[in-house]
């Protein structure tokens, strides 16, 4: 996807992004990649400790965890797509690094890590991490545990390819439930419910998906130079962080929008800008870039919504 790079969004801008949405629970956050992610949220009215450093920002429940780093380097992306899941459009920030900083060290076969010195919480700190293996530069997808047997399980599978053991792995993963955690360059999410039991649907609340058959699937959208596995969802002016659908919300409309105009991919901006001034048809796709059906579709789906049902106004300059 070729994307036109403006001025990156300052590192000051994105950890007041960051601050803003860990202090609303109907945002949601992800670290990962395709077939390989970890997932963090919390509800209304559950206990959640925030932690602030200079270097670091944190959320704490008993269901899971977020920790992110915030290097000089750091920068952010928003972006709209389409999605089936809630027949609407998405509402994206990545954050993201410059690819040459985004890389974590890579382990190919099942590698125990020893205790997990960096754990969130400083009385995980003495158990023991498991890299499982995946061989993705941008991630390590691991879990932690203190169980004697299941440490004893996943050192004798130390150094075999976790795709080879797929099956048995992650039948003992159900089976055991240990901490499953996501880690990049810019921090980990951490996630501590029970993992479900096989055809069993997704938990509410902090949970990871493990999807060998996914790994290898591309998602090409942030600018080219940059690596992004974190990303922030924003809450959504027509459902809910779980999919249900909710009356249209203006102000986190208008809030989303602001974020977009200001940290925006540029190529989505001037075709979303392009569509909306010539309504949602737009111009004919042959030569434009490849936002423009999506720029074309979310126009139309956000049009009756918009004040006076008149086009968004973005300044994608």
């Amino acid at each position: 996807m070729d994307t036109i790079i403006r001025k990156p969004a300052p590192r000051s801008a994105v950890i007041e992004l960051i601050k803003r949405y860990l202090r609303a629970p109907e945002s949601s956050w992800s670290n990962g990649v395709s077939g390989a992610i970890a997932e963090f949220m919390y509800d209304e009215g559950e206990t959640v400790e925030l932690r602030e450093t200079d270097e670091c920002l944190s959320a704490v429940t008993d269901r899971g965890a977020i920790s992110i780093k915030l290097p000089a380097q750091i920068t952010c992306f928003a972006y709209e797509q389409l999605t089936h899941c809630t027949r609407s459009w998405t509402q994206t920030v990545a954050l993201a690094l410059p690819q040459t900083r985004a890389g974590v060290k890579v382990n190919r076969v099942i590698t125990d890590m020893g205790v997990d010195k960096d754990a969130v919480n400083d009385e995980d700190r003495e158990e023991r991490l498991f890299d499982l293996g995946l061989g993705l530069e941008p991630i390590r997808f691991c879990v932690r545990t203190k169980e004697g047997r299941l440490i004893e399980k996943l050192t004798s599978l130390s150094g075999q390819v976790m795709l080879d053991q797929g099956r048995d792995v992650l039948e003992l993963l159900q089976s055991s439930s240990p901490a499953r955690i996501v880690i990049s360059k810019l921090g980990r999410i951490e996630v501590y419910t029970p993992v479900p039991a096989k055809g069993a649907g997704t938990e509410r609340g902090p949970h990871t998906h493990l999807l060998p058959k996914l790994l290898s699937k591309k998602e090409l959208v942030i600018p080219d130079g940059y690596s992004a596995t974190f990303h922030i969802y924003p809450p959504h002016p027509l459902h809910d962080k779980y999919g249900a659908e909710k009356p249209f919300d203006r102000l986190r409309h208008e809030d989303f929008q602001d974020v977009l105009k200001k940290t925006g991919i540029e190529d989505y901006l001037k075709e979303k800008a392009a569509v909306a001034a010539k309504g949602s048809r737009g111009e004919d796709a042959e030569g434009r870039s490849a936002w423009h059906n999506i720029a074309r579709q979310v126009v139309k789906m956000q049009s009756p919504y918009n004040e006076a049902n008149q086009p968004i106004a973005i300044n994608a300059i």
